[in-house]
């Protein structure tokens, strides 16, 4: 091991290192306490967490949100992946792979096991807390039934695949070998448990979301393990008790920016304006997320009055059940409205077409088998 790798300086993040014969810059340990000069980092702290007890006070009481949250668990794992350059869209998380108007199916694929390791994720965070394990088996989830990933799901890269270098190609970096790795992860493990070094649970998670990023654990799909574990990590600690915080969002829109502000670590040791950049994108996300609720507010009251006033009463129930079903799966096909209704074919049909009539849904174009329906307007709420 690299003597290096001891190194408790209160400054440096990174250290000049040789490992194999050739230079590399290695992440220093995080397990140790951390101050800034920088005011702005205390100003931008106290505005996060106000926004993000704002956005877990309104999920709190807002209306039947579980309906809802499909849709948000859909966002943060299609922007993660446009992060790593996927040319994915929110309507791959929910339209039927035999639809002629996807054809990526791979990229479908990549999506719908994202979704699966954010619900897996969740669900699992109401019997244990964070773990080592919970990582690696999101990022089995992640790797599911993928070519050339699968047989590394979940498993600590015993090597480094350049390809999963997204930082600025001018900076030459290789992560840490596998012995220095083991020894980073298990340090990492015990910063995120220290509650003697009185930190800030914001600023550990954005060193945590750095030292991630920077020694690339696994050998494909970092950036998206350690982008899912930020939503595990803010529900552990409770700053929002239902996953509708979507933090890859803001940094799909500002990506150049996150990988040249991580950068910016890695080649001039400057942790704080990283922690400026994720604060900021803390605050950003959670009022994101507030104005989408208040949205989804003044559609459902909008459809509910549509549903009342331009629908025959002899379908006011059915239209109801069906307008809730869509909320949590936006894009239906005449089968399943009919299973899920409990209706005959034809009476799904005709009851699709009041809906499409009155302009609440939309047709998808080429779909080969029974015609799929989309909710349109609602869609729209959370493009990217």
């Amino acid at each position: 091991m690299d003597k290096n790798l001891n190194n408790k300086t209160q400054r440096n993040y990174t250290y000049q290192s040789i490992k194999e014969g050739y230079k590399s810059v290695t992440p220093s340990l995080i397990n140790r306490s951390f101050e800034w000069k920088d005011k702005q980092i205390n100003i931008l702290l106290e505005r996060a967490m106000l926004e993000l007890g704002e956005l877990n006070a309104f999920s709190k009481f807002f209306p039947n949100i579980n309906r809802y949250i499909p849709l948000f668990i859909a966002q943060e794992a299609v922007a993660s992946n446009m992060i790593e350059g996927s040319k994915c869209s929110l309507p791959q998380a929910f339209v039927p792979e035999n639809s002629k108007s996807f054809k990526r199916i791979y990229e479908q694929k990549e999506i719908t096991n994202h979704i699966n390791a954010i619900k897996w994720g969740v669900k699992e965070l109401k019997r244990f807390p964070l773990s080592i394990r919970l990582v690696k088996e999101a990022h089995k989830i992640l790797c599911y039934d993928l070519p050339q990933m699968e047989d590394y799901g979940g498993k600590i890269r015993p090597f480094f695949h350049s390809n999963d270098n997204k930082f600025e190609d001018s900076f030459e970096y290789t992560p840490p070998n596998k012995h220095e790795l083991k020894i980073l992860i298990n340090d990492g493990k015990k910063f995120w448990r220290n509650e003697a070094l009185e930190l800030p649970q914001l600023i550990k998670m954005a060193i945590s979301l750095y030292q991630f990023e920077n020694i690339l654990p696994f050998l494909d799909g970092n950036g998206r393990t350690a982008r899912t574990l930020i939503l595990f990590e803010m529900m552990e600690l409770n700053f929002v008790h239902k996953p509708v915080f979507c933090l890859s969002v803001f940094f799909e829109r500002n990506r150049l920016e996150y990988y040249h502000r991580l950068n910016l670590i890695r080649s001039k040791n400057d942790i704080e304006q990283w922690i400026r950049f994720f604060l900021t994108g803390i605050q950003e996300s959670a009022r994101y997320s507030k104005e989408i609720l208040g949205n989804i507010n003044v559609l459902v009251d909008r459809n509910e009055r549509l549903i009342e006033n331009q629908m025959g009463k002899k379908r006011h129930q059915s239209a109801k059940q069906l307008i809730t079903e869509f909320y949590s799966k936006p894009f239906l096909s005449v089968n399943e409205i009919k299973e899920k209704l409990g209706l005959s074919f034809q009476s799904a049909n005709q009851l699709i077409k009041e809906f499409e009539s009155v302009g609440l849904v939309k047709e998808l174009v080429g779909a080969r088998r029974n015609r799929i329906f989309y909710l349109w307007e609602y869609l729209q709420l959370f493009e990217l």
